[in-house]
């Protein structure tokens, strides 16, 4: 059987697939996209990033947490004693659906061809889809092939997992009830944003961190803030915790770790690490292997080693973010057909959506001490600023790092509420080498979280200016 051409394949419907299949579509290719799963949008819509986000809105919405600060305790809802995984789950379903359907619109609207099935190479320009309705594979041809699969959670086989007592990151949106403690091991983005999702509806928690500090790649002080503000006093957090062993006891998770301290709770959420995922896409016949980490190597252009074949997104590695990943499909699709104008930015911001939500942009102290750079800190704390007091966020700060000599902005850090929209003006600065300046002599509304940039600008100035006029 002669195999249907086309100019694409695009192997995944997360953000990083679906944004080279829209920049390949709207310059006129003849696109195909190919999803084994029933649904679309990959881990970011079914189990990663809009599940854990909306989770996030839902409690904060369904606790008061944030109206606790302003209003008296009575008038909300005490330790989100009216939640259930019902009730969460069906917040979750509905922004699924809604947002499958919004992709499939998409999809048809650009003319763009989807297949649902069991992806894997033949060769180089051929992949077969085996689908669960036919016993004979579907054959294609593409002239070029992007690799957008995705990463799944790394479950090593000795861990016992069932989904009801010790889950991964896809079964923990299954269970059928809130557990009354947890522990969580991984102190990287995942675990730290479940924990303090949990935490928020009164689920005591141990947040077991195998490195030094929570967050390590967070500037210090941003990660220390977090720390002393997790939701409701719910968050028992253990450093170097070393290895460990997991075993199931009765109703219970256990972990054992090589200090012989045991920890015992309902539900065990292991959050540690992710792997790509090849496992199914028989990536040798078309000439490809997997880089030391195991993920497809790609260069600059996204290219992998076999010219026409390209990857995005979780299925390369860092940064592992949606928002970079959808930036990747499209540089991948527009290097392909030669149309490239600019490469991936050298800076753009990270959010994390812990309670309260954290995001930053550029270097911190920590990077600037061992760049050897002369420079000064500003800060606003959430606690001065009108808007916080208002809506009852004053829990949180902004924090700016500020060249001495130049003035120029070298990083911005944000913990409190409005951080992960606050953080792209940060970047719109950072992108221009703008001066602490432009925040100072400018207006902002007033009162609002934005305000703290120009709060944390006028006290960066404030030192140097006592420097230089003493």
């Amino acid at each position: 059987m002669t195999p249907e051409q086309y100019d694409f394949i695009i192997i995944g419907t997360g953000p990083a697939g679906l944004s080279a299949a829209m920049t390949a579509a709207k310059c006129r290719n003849k696109v195909l996209v190919l999803e084994k799963e029933d649904s679309l949008g990959g881990v970011c819509v079914n189990t990663g990033t809009f599940p854990s986000k909306t989770l996030r809105e839902a409690v904060l919405h369904l606790t008061g947490h944030l109206k606790k600060h302003v209003f008296d305790e009575r008038d909300c809802i005490p330790g989100g004693q009216d939640i259930s995984m019902d009730k969460l789950k069906s917040r979750l379903q509905r922004v699924r659906v809604q947002e499958h359907s919004i992709i499939d619109h998409q999809l048809r609207r650009n003319g763009v061809d989807l297949v649902r099935g069991t992806v894997s190479f033949i060769d180089g320009h051929t992949v077969q889809v085996q689908q669960i309705s036919r016993s004979e594979p579907l054959v294609f041809s593409g002239r070029f092939i992007v690799v957008a699969t995705g990463s799944q959670p790394r479950n090593p086989p000795e861990i016992p997992f069932d989904g009801k007592r010790i889950v991964d990151s896809r079964s923990i949106l299954d269970m059928e009830q809130l557990p009354a403690s947890m522990i969580i091991l991984g102190g990287g983005v995942i675990g730290s944003e479940y924990a303090t999702i949990f935490a928020a509806v009164g689920v005591k928690t141990i947040l077991l961190d195998r490195g030094p500090r929570l967050l390590k790649f967070l500037d210090g002080e941003i990660s220390r803030q977090l720390l002393n503000n997790f939701p409701n006093g719910n968050v028992e957090y253990i450093n170097d915790c070393g290895d460990y062993e997991i075993a199931i006891e009765g109703e219970s998770a256990i972990v054992k770790l090589d200090n012989g301290t045991v920890y015992k709770a309902d539900t065990l959420f292991f959050a540690l690490g992710r792997e790509a995922n090849t496992a199914e896409l028989a990536i040798e016949k078309a000439g490809l292997a997997l880089n030391e980490y195991h993920y497809i190597k790609v260069n600059d252009l996204y290219q992998t080693s076999v010219p026409h074949i390209y990857a995005v997104g979780d299925v390369i590695g860092w940064p592992s973010l949606a928002a970079t990943s959808i930036s990747q499909g499209r540089l991948a699709a527009l290097n392909a057909l030669q149309k490239r104008v600019d490469g991936f930015p050298r800076i753009f911001p990270v959010g994390i959506y812990t309670i309260p939500e954290i995001s930053y942009v550029g270097m911190t102290e920590e990077e600037a001490q061992e760049k050897g750079f002369r420079y000064v800190i500003g800060r606003c704390f959430y606690e001065e600023l009108p808007r916080g007091q208002i809506s009852g966020e004053a829990d949180g700060m902004l924090k700016m790092v500020v060249h001495r000599d130049t003035r120029e902005i070298l990083g911005v850090h944000i913990i409190g509420g409005g951080a992960t929209e606050i953080i792209h003006i940060a970047l719109m600065a950072l992108c221009h080498n703008a001066k602490i300046d432009l925040f100072v002599e400018n207006i902002f509304n007033y009162p609002t979280y934005s305000e703290a940039l120009k709060i944390a600008a006028l006290s960066a100035l404030n030192q140097i200016e006592h420097v230089e006029c003493p």
